[in-house]
């Protein structure tokens, strides 16, 4: 990619979204994801993992494949596919979480009515912190910037 430094600092930025808050706690704190990860003890990861959800397994891997790009961007590579599922994964889980949301609204009228798209994704971006943000933001740059950039130019 010939914007491979681009996709290296969204990548990082993904990362660096762990140590941010990511929504109000119930009680009047923050939700820092590096906080739960911390109050994981090491020999129970392995189970955690199992236990989750597909869409928790696909928000733990948006980390790790940001990582792995990361490091392999250091090394000099940076492979448009990794950077496409990289950054497509906040998009899809944020997609797949207000579908849901959707869904349940839908299901929850009484009337029959239809729930306001709209008004739900302005409640959403009122929950959201800045560590969601930047993370659905660097997700969405990587994921356009793996789609626009076709790579070095082809030599004659």
């Amino acid at each position: 990619m010939r914007t491979s430094f681009i996709a290296q600092l969204c990548a990082a930025l993904m990362i660096t979204s762990l140590f941010l808050p990511w929504f109000p706690d119930p009680f009047g704190g923050q939700i820092v994801p590096f906080r739960i990860l911390q109050q994981i003890e090491p020999s129970q990861i392995s189970q955690r993992l199992a236990d989750l959800p597909p869409e928790g397994i696909a928000f733990v891997a948006s980390f790790v494949l940001a990582a792995l790009m990361l490091v392999l961007g250091f090394m000099g590579a940076t492979p448009r596919l990794l950077a496409i599922v990289t950054g497509g994964c906040p998009l899809a889980l944020v997609g797949w979480a207000a579908f849901k949301g959707y869904q349940s609204a839908a299901a929850a009228s009484i009337d029959g009515a239809k729930p306001d798209i709209a008004q739900m994704l302005t409640e959403l971006a009122k929950i959201f912190q800045p560590g969601a943000w930047l993370w659905l933001g660097a997700g969405t740059v990587l994921f356009l910037l793996a789609l626009i950039d076709r790579g070095s130019p082809r030599r004659r």
